[in-house]
């Protein structure tokens, strides 16, 4: 443990989003990350953005960090990025937030006042650290290659065709990146074999970081139950408005005509919005998304494409909600299905599986509190983040 009395390294931190408000996972990753490498580090933010961020939006990083860099990079500059970066076969993703005098910029920062570490987070920030000689860190999070390949399989033909492409370079680029960074960090053991598959690499060179789940989860906000089914996500990743789109198009008309069902999440797409009808409510963000997830008896998730760890499901298991989610996603996760949650492969069996729940309190009640307990004991920010705290420390000289 760092003494107060002694000066602490210097990390800098290199994302693609500014990290708050929390409504995507990797700002909600880094979020938590930047609270807890605060104890041990003095951090610099370097965040390439495309729009202004909230004033208090910035007074919820402010305390964690000793400066924030943030670097606008408008709609224009990132088309013709992504049109040269097509031509120099780089991912679509990873044009869109490179910008040369950005990266020069960020490089005279380090040369003025030169980190001990750097952190990245996801491969498509990696162009801004990847050839300096300080040591670092990458944060894969998820397998994006992969993502992109579900993403196709679900795609119109010419949505499918950019998916396919974007799902080939970024799984070479994801493995190019094996070569650039000391370290590697990922969201869970089924993305990790992802990023090594056919890599040559050995299955020590990616160490996984789960997400935890924030202590205020632990305590259910006392509101009305209002309606039998929720689904909570950002509403406007693709993966969410499929499963939104599931949910109300073919699980509902197969539960009774008396299912309230409610949806919530930032950024509500069309296809989303249209969904609401008398049965279905959609709320779009909540201040506290805790009370979306409490004004429901059960936590619903379809979710077949997309990769990582979904920690929608994380936050209503430690909520004492029972989950009803697809096998994929539990595969992040490694709950016991039956115990503390509950697994549906296809559209009949979510419906067999809802209709169990709903005729029985007591399973409702014993699989929310197993969920709860299982949440508890095995996803922790405090544990995941000392973890990333020790590989960044075996770097530094003392």
């Amino acid at each position: 443990m760092i003494k107060p009395d002694i000066q602490k390294p210097r990390l800098a931190i290199l994302t693609s989003r500014f990290p708050y408000p929390l409504e995507k996972g990797d700002k909600l990753r880094l979020y938590y990350q930047i609270c807890h490498l605060n104890t041990f580090f003095e951090i610099d933010l370097f965040v390439i953005g495309d729009g202004d961020t909230k004033k208090e939006d910035i007074q919820q990083i402010l305390p964690y960090v000793k400066q924030v860099f943030y670097y606008r990079m408008d709609f224009f500059s990132r088309i013709i990025q992504m049109f040269t970066g097509f031509w120099r076969g780089l991912p679509f993703q990873v044009s869109y937030f490179y910008e040369p005098k950005i990266h020069q910029r960020i490089l005279n920062e380090f040369k003025n006042n030169p980190p001990d570490h750097i952190y990245c987070q996801l491969a498509r920030m990696a162009k801004y650290a990847e050839n300096t000689d300080i040591p670092k860190t990458l944060d894969y999070m998820d397998a994006f290659g992969i993502g992109m390949y579900r993403r196709a399989s679900v795609a119109g033909f010419w949505a499918k065709w950019i998916y396919l492409k974007e799902a080939d370079l970024m799984k070479k680029y994801e493995k190019k990146l094996l070569s650039a960074f000391d370290f590697f960090t990922i969201i869970s053991e089924q993305d990790k074999r992802y990023i090594l598959e056919d890599s040559g690499k050995n299955n020590k060179e990616i160490e996984v970081l789960p997400n935890g789940i924030d202590d205020s989860f632990f305590q259910k906000p006392g509101v009305n139950i209002c309606y039998d089914l929720v689904f909570v996500g950002n509403m406007g990743y693709l993966p969410n408005i499929e499963a939104a789109e599931v949910l109300v198009k073919q699980i509902l008309p197969l539960l009774p005509k008396t299912i309230k069902v409610l949806i919530a999440g930032a950024r509500p797409h069309k296809r989303v919005t249209t969904l609401q009808s008398d049965n279905v409510h959609v709320s779009g963000w909540f201040d506290d998304i805790r009370e979306a997830y409490a004004s429901a008896r059960i936590f619903v998730a379809p979710i077949w494409s997309g990769t990582g760890q979904q920690n929608k499901i994380l936050e209503a298991m430690a909520l004492g909600l029972p989950c009803v989610t697809t096998p994929p996603v539990n595969n992040a996760i490694l709950g016991q299905d039956g115990v503390n949650i509950l697994l549906a492969s296809d559209v009949c069996t979510f419906v067999d599986k809802i209709n169990f729940l709903l005729s029985d309190d007591t399973a409702i009640y014993n699989i929310g509190q197993q969920a709860k307990i299982f949440v508890k004991q095995n996803f922790s920010w405090k544990q995941s983040v000392l973890t990333l705290v020790n590989i960044i420390l075996s770097t530094i000289k003392k």
